[in-house]
């Protein structure tokens, strides 16, 4: 069987090399390909990986062979899941690869937010040494963080934040108050959006919550929050959020992640005086990208084989077709 890596773009492949190799498949590694050069490189794959590659119908329709689609990573919205559950092909992805990474990302952003430590910087960078603009600070455990998206990031990111004193708050319409970890709200998503003092976004993008931070829900913020998004860019109108930003209707954003990455040099953000913007760096660490490609290529071969996958995102579609 013939396994197929699409611009996944790592140096080598010897991760990858040694479990197909054992398991007695072949390994295709094509990387730098423009859309007009995928048809050749994938039409006779058993399996595709991706990892930030777009599987649209008209690249799902150049592989008759295909069987599953490996998503290196946990998002999903680049992969068209109605066209490949149509076809009977599994979509697997990764969702627990980097839950401490991207978890101390939000929580780094949160506090050097709150803190105010990248204007504190510009300020030394200056060569002043007054803090009369930094303020007001107040003092953390007096504040609410609500989380939007309760899944294994955010249960992390309350595990870390408990230590600080906060009021814990999360919306999440597929949770039970049952299901929350004691000491933490559950309030619907224009509470939250109201009673936070800090928001942090860890929600699928799907497109009930693409946009989901837009002019109307941040006119319900009525405690200019910092806002923390570590998730998907598309959970942001970019544009509302620096008009928010600029009338003082938020007060700091910190973001990993945007709609378009690169951004184009004027975003609005980029170069904010109220914005944190990091490259989309918070799922990195040494050992999250080796567990990253280890349970990539483990979790595709486990399925070819007729091993069962914990984590196929469209296991609901393929049951229906049966």
């Amino acid at each position: 069987m013939k396994i197929v890596y699409l611009n996944t773009n790592y140096e080598d492949s010897h991760i990858e090399e040694k479990h197909i190799h054992a398991a007695g498949m072949q390994l295709h590694v094509h990387n730098g390909l423009k859309p007009s050069e995928f048809a050749p490189a994938v039409e006779d794959a058993d399996a595709l990986v991706v990892a930030l590659e777009k599987v649209d119908r008209n690249l799902l329709d150049g592989m008759p062979k295909l069987r599953v689609i490996g998503r290196m990573g946990v998002g999903i919205d680049s992969v068209d899941i109605e066209a490949a559950s149509k076809r009977g092909i599994p979509v697997i992805n990764v969702p627990d690869y980097c839950i401490e990474e991207v978890a101390l990302q939000a929580v780094s952003m949160i506090l050097a937010a709150h803190r105010k430590l990248v204007p504190a910087q510009t300020i030394v960078k200056d060569g002043r040494w007054d803090n009369n603009e930094l303020k007001p600070i107040q003092a953390l455990s007096g504040l609410t963080l609500g989380l939007i998206g309760m899944g294994r990031i955010g249960n992390k990111v309350i595990e870390y934040m408990r230590a600080f004193g906060l009021r814990i708050a999360v919306s999440d319409p597929f949770l039970r108050a049952d299901q929350v970890p004691t000491g933490v709200e559950l309030l619907s998503f224009e509470e939250l959006l109201k009673e936070a003092d800090i928001l942090s976004i860890h929600c699928p993008l799907t497109p009930e919550t693409k946009h989901i931070i837009n002019r109307d829900t941040l006119a319900l913020m009525k405690k200019q929050p910092i806002i923390v998004n570590v998730s998907r860019g598309g959970m942001i109108n970019e544009q509302d959020l620096a008009e928010g930003l600029d009338n003082g209707q938020i007060r700091y954003a910190a973001l990993d992640v945007l709609n378009q990455e690169p951004p184009d040099i004027g975003h609005p953000l980029i170069h904010h005086p109220k914005a944190l913007i990091t490259n989309h760096i918070a799922w990195y660490s040494v050992e999250a990208e080796i567990r990253l490609r280890e349970m990539s290529v483990t979790r595709v071969i486990d399925y070819l084989e007729g091993r069962p996958v914990p984590t196929i995102v469209n296991a609901k579609g393929l049951e229906a077709l049966k």
